[in-house]
């Protein structure tokens, strides 16, 4: 750490959010129709910050929370957190670009699995890559992603499970976490809630530290919290990342295609990157997801 110097450290050992820091609460419908965002699904009580997907009624809503408007290029994020398990639900935490284009979008957590046996690690740059970590994400783990130019390096607990040099960012970034429910037509993520689901699901987070670059001249702070090993990496594979909107909710979920690194396809039609002379080789897109399957345990292009 002797490269970041601490911006803000943050315990939540207070009686609610600080605003201060967090200055945007998510509110408003998301765009796949399966859930709202509202403020009053974050919350703060001993010691832990608590972001809450719940069933109401009829319907679904969920908690976000961000730095927006601040952010800054290049830092440290390191927070410790668990995903409570349950079909059809998720939770991500990420990296969210000032100019509001998820293109430019890094997810340092997201996991659709409702086992949570996993998680995508996502920069959504051109190519798009994402790597899959095999980690329980219901447990109390450490993670820290280091974006310093021309690479974000994820660690989980201590040991280094992550790194990326394509297309890095390199605009100001705010960090935020944020509740999600998917949509049953969601086939790639594995569909909607069901009966399994239980009524409320919680992101839990004990604390989080966000550091600057600051190249040779870091405050060498240390991580408050030792934890278990981390799993190892499983073999990287295209994902499909949401994308948040705040207030204004408009989301583009896409699966490109290829193992490791997207083409440059038409992001809005997953189909398309099989297409050949007009028509899809469904020999091609048949073996795509068989490899993903094979990776990550869910059927999805």
């Amino acid at each position: 750490m002797s490269d970041f110097s601490t911006v803000f450290f943050d315990d939540f050992s207070g009686n609610s959010v600080d605003r201060s820091t967090w200055r945007t609460l998510y509110s408003g419908d998301y765009g796949n129709g399966a859930f709202a965002w509202t403020p009053g699904q974050v919350s703060v009580h001993g010691g832990i910050l608590d972001v809450s997907i719940e069933r109401q009624g009829g319907g679904w809503v969920a908690g976000g929370l961000s730095t927006i408007p601040d952010g800054q290029t290049y830092g440290s994020y390191e927070f410790r957190a668990r995903i409570e398990e349950g079909q059809g639900t998720a939770g991500v935490i990420l990296l969210w670009p000032r100019n509001n284009t998820w293109t430019d979008e890094v997810d340092i957590v997201e996991s659709h699995r409702g086992d949570r046996q996993g998680f995508a690690f996502t920069n959504h740059g051109t190519p798009w890559e994402t790597q899959y970590i095999d980690t329980d994400v219901a447990d109390w783990h450490t993670y820290r992603l280091d974006w310093t130019p021309g690479e974000l390096t994820l660690f989980i607990d201590g040991q280094q499970a992550g790194r990326m040099t394509n297309d890095v960012p390199d605009q100001p970034m705010s960090f935020g976490i944020q509740g999600h429910v998917l949509s049953d037509s969601e086939w790639w993520y594995g569909g909607g809630p069901d009966g399994s689901t239980p009524s409320e699901v919680n992101i839990e987070v004990d604390w989080v530290r966000v550091s600057a670059y600051t190249p040779g001249q870091g405050d060498g702070a240390s991580t408050p919290v030792a934890a278990p090993q981390a799993a190892p990496v499983v073999a990287p594979v295209v994902a499909s990342v949401a994308a948040p909107v705040v207030d204004a909710v408009v989301d583009t979920v896409a699966a490109p295609a290829e193992a490791f690194i997207a083409p440059a396809a038409d992001l809005d039609d997953p189909w398309s990157a099989f297409m050949v002379d007009g028509v899809i080789d469904w020999g091609a897109a048949a073996a795509h997801v068989t490899a993903n399957h094979e990776a990550t345990g869910q059927w999805w292009i």
